[in-house]
């Protein structure tokens, strides 16, 4: 079975910058697999720059991507989560 949070979440603990806000965004994801800065303010219960910068860190790595293209109002997607969507394999969210 595939392991998406473990897998995940070890790469988001190997980065340098990550910080307690993006950690917490992170264990959200599989219940909000689409979020917003404007979102996470509220998932994260924080200040708009705390919430676009956990964002960015997630970002950064490659756990969320951007599916807008704009430069406003953006949204980012959880890209292993819906990909798994996708093609049907069994998530696994387990530590």
């Amino acid at each position: 079975m595939f392991n998406l949070g473990s897998v995940d979440r070890t790469r988001l603990l190997g980065v340098e910058s990550v910080s307690v806000s993006a950690l917490r965004l992170f264990e959200r994801l599989p219940r909000h697999p689409i979020v917003t800065v404007a979102s996470a303010m509220k998932l994260l219960d924080t200040s708009k720059p705390t919430a676009a910068r956990a964002i960015e860190v997630l970002a950064e790595i490659g756990i969320l991507v951007e599916t807008t293209g704009k430069k406003r109002d953006r949204s980012f997607a959880y890209r292993a989560y819906m990909e798994r969507l996708r093609t049907g394999t069994e998530l696994d969210f387990s530590r």
